[in-house]
């Protein structure tokens, strides 16, 4: 409906204006027309449940009470454009607990994120899943590296000493493109290092190395000696004997099978019972 506009006349009281009665039809016309587009279609009630402030448009709940939600263009500086999608659905807030589908996310920052499965390709295709553990206490933590420096994946958690697997699938196999082991030198007498794979002995005269029990089966312990003089290491448990022996430059490697250690693949060891 077209807005009805009073004729007023050419001039003040000369009979060619809208009598009273066509003046006073416009006019509740006018008012129909918009108590209908405000209050939904009843053009004899304007609208109870929407209203507009000078900053806000205001949606009162069924009952007219102080709790009302406000729809606000705080402090705006510029020109902003908000674009409504041609779909149904509701509007995600920055605080309100809601699951989001189909959307494309650029170069997002998110806190803690929560991954319930899996992390998929472009194509849809699982990329990365997730299986959780219930009551987890133990992760593992991702480190980047500036340059000449080296990225890390470390086990980390609340436990003092956790083991990091890496399994491949049924007879599949983990294949690592070259492998270097945490290395620590020892100059004098004392225990090899608990958590270096690694002992270079390097003392110019005889050298003792204690070697405590291993914590994993399986875990390897490597033996050099760069020293002049020869190397003694004594496991706590052995698997035949006693100690064994290290001369300069040479090389000795040790698996430990959950109880004792064993001597494989070295080079003139000389075995003290």
């Amino acid at each position: 409906m077209a807005r009805q506009n009073i004729n007023t006349g050419s001039t003040a009281n000369d009979g060619t204006g809208d009598t009273l009665k066509a003046a006073g039809t416009k006019i509740n016309t006018n008012f129909v027309e918009l108590y209908s587009f405000l209050g939904g279609g009843d053009s004899n009630n304007l609208s109870s449940q929407v209203t507009f402030e000078d900053s806000a448009v205001v949606f009162e709940g069924a009952t007219a009470d102080a709790h009302e939600t406000r729809l606000v263009a705080s402090n705006v500086t510029a020109d902003v454009k908000i674009t409504l999608p041609d779909s149904d659905g509701i509007v995600t807030l920055n605080g309100a607990t809601q699951t989001l589908s189909n959307k494309t996310i650029s170069t997002p920052i998110i806190n803690r994120p929560q991954i319930l499965h899996c992390i998929n390709d472009s194509s849809g295709n699982p990329f990365i899943n997730f299986t959780r553990s219930a009551s987890s206490v133990n992760q593992i933590t991702v480190i980047n590296a500036a340059a000449s420096g080296k990225p890390q994946i470390n086990a980390t958690g609340t436990d003092g000493n956790i083991n990091l697997n890496i399994n491949a699938k049924g007879t599949g196999s983990v294949e690592v493109s070259k492998v270097a082991y945490e290395s620590v030198t020892i100059t004098s007498n004392g225990t090899a290092s608990t958590a270096a794979s690694y002992i270079i002995c390097n003392k110019g005269s005889a050298l003792a190395v204690a070697l405590a029990d291993g914590t994993t089966t399986g875990e390897y312990k490597i033996f050099t000696n760069k020293g002049a003089g020869t190397a003694t290491i004594t496991p706590t448990s052995f698997g035949t004997n006693t100690s064994f022996a290290i001369a300069q430059n040479e090389g000795a490697q040790c698996i430990w099978d959950g109880s004792n250690w064993f001597l494989v693949g070295n080079q003139s060891v000389t075995t003290v019972v």
